[in-house]
C-alpha cells in the first residue's frame, strides 16, 4: 500500500494536477484570458506558445507516469502518450464551447497536438540523458539497465555466470 501511495504521488499526481490546471485555464472567460494575455503581450505569438507549452508539459508528465507502469513497449508508450494528449486536447476544446467568450478551435487542437509531440520528444531525450527523470517505479537503478534481484550484485552484474 505504501508503494502504491509513493508511486501515485511521484508519478501520477503531477500529471493530474497539470490536467486540473489546464482545465482551470480553459474555464476562464474570453475577457479574463485577454487580461492575462496583456501581461505576456511582449512575447510574440503568446496564445500559440501557451498551447504548445501547456500540452508539451502534459505529454512529458504523461510519458513519465505511463512509463512508471513498466508494461509498455517503447512504441506503445509513445502511442499511448500521444493518444492521451490528443484526447485531452479534444476534451479541452469541447469544454471551451461551454465557456462564455470562448470557442473551440481546430487550430488550437493542432497546436496542442504539436505541443504533445514536442513534449514527448523532450521527455524521451531527458529519459535517455538523465535516467533519474525516467526512473521506473520499483527499480533502484532507473532507466533501462538490468534490475537488481536474485543472482545479481548490487551494481547489477550477473553473479550466476562463472568467471573467465
Amino acid at each position: 500500500m505504501i508503494e502504491f501511495v509513493r508511486r501515485f504521488t511521484v508519478y501520477w499526481a503531477p500529471l493530474l494536477l497539470w490536467m486540473g490546471g489546464i482545465f482551470a485555464w480553459s474555464s476562464l472567460s474570453g475577457g479574463e484570458t485577454d487580461e492575462l494575455g496583456r501581461l505576456f503581450g511582449w512575447l510574440p505569438f503568446t496564445a500559440e506558445l501557451a498551447h504548445l507549452g501547456l500540452f508539451a508539459v502534459l505529454a512529458a508528465l504523461a510519458y513519465r507516469a505511463f512509463r512508471s507502469a513498466e508494461r509498455l513497449a517503447p512504441r506503445a508508450l509513445w502511442g499511448a502518450v500521444l493518444v492521451f494528449t490528443i484526447l485531452y486536447a479534444v476534451s479541452d476544446e469541447a469544454h471551451q464551447a461551454f465557456v462564455p467568450g470562448r470557442s473551440p478551435s481546430f487550430a488550437d487542437l493542432m497546436l496542442d497536438a504539436v505541443g504533445g509531440v514536442v513534449g514527448l520528444a523532450c521527455a524521451e531525450g531527458l529519459a535517455r540523458m538523465a535516467p533519474r527523470f525516467s526512473r521506473r517505479a520499483g527499480s533502484r537503478r532507473g532507466g533501462a539497465g538490468m534490475k537488481r534481484g536474485k543472482g545479481r550484485s548490487p551494481d547489477g552484474a550477473d553473479l550466476r555466470r562463472p568467471g573467465p
